[in-house]
């Protein structure tokens, strides 16, 4: 069939509906109930999907704890704040910070070695650029 062919039967049956619905009461409402129906269907999916799922399907929980703010006030606070937490919250802490690049501790089954690499990523991401900080206060103590 030609597309032509196809838009004027379409057009016989949509006007066929459209004539049942305005004489026939039964058939109306049957036909509202079918799209609300179907609009409560698909505003409860809508919704289930904004709220529900990130914008990608493979996307971890957003992280419980930021490890930079804890490492902040000390290892230890750092090390207590991620102690009580399950293994599948620790790899979302990994995975907001982009601590597996290698994505092999995703894999990893062990609570302290998944804390233990949290941590050692985080003072060295902390650490980094410190020599080039330090390097501006010691000149600045020098001129005094």
């Amino acid at each position: 069939m030609d597309k032509k062919t196809v838009l004027s039967l379409w057009k016989k049956v949509a006007g066929i509906i459209t004539d049942e619905i305005t004489t026939n009461d039964e058939f109306s409402n049957r036909m509202g109930l079918v799209f609300e129906d179907y609009l409560a269907k698909m505003n409860s999916v809508n919704y289930e999907t904004v709220n529900t799922k990130s914008k990608r399907g493979n996307r971890r929980n957003p992280a419980k704890v930021n490890p930079f703010d804890l490492l902040e006030q000390g290892v230890e606070v750092l090390k207590a704040g991620l102690d009580p937490l399950d293994i599948e919250e620790l790899k979302d802490i990994i995975a907001e910070n982009g601590m597996d690049t290698a994505k092999l501790a995703m894999k990893w089954k062990n609570r302290s070695r998944l804390i233990n690499h949290i941590i050692d990523t985080t003072q060295r991401r902390y650490l980094r650029g410190e020599a080039f900080w330090n390097a501006g206060v010691e000149k600045s103590s020098d001129n005094e």
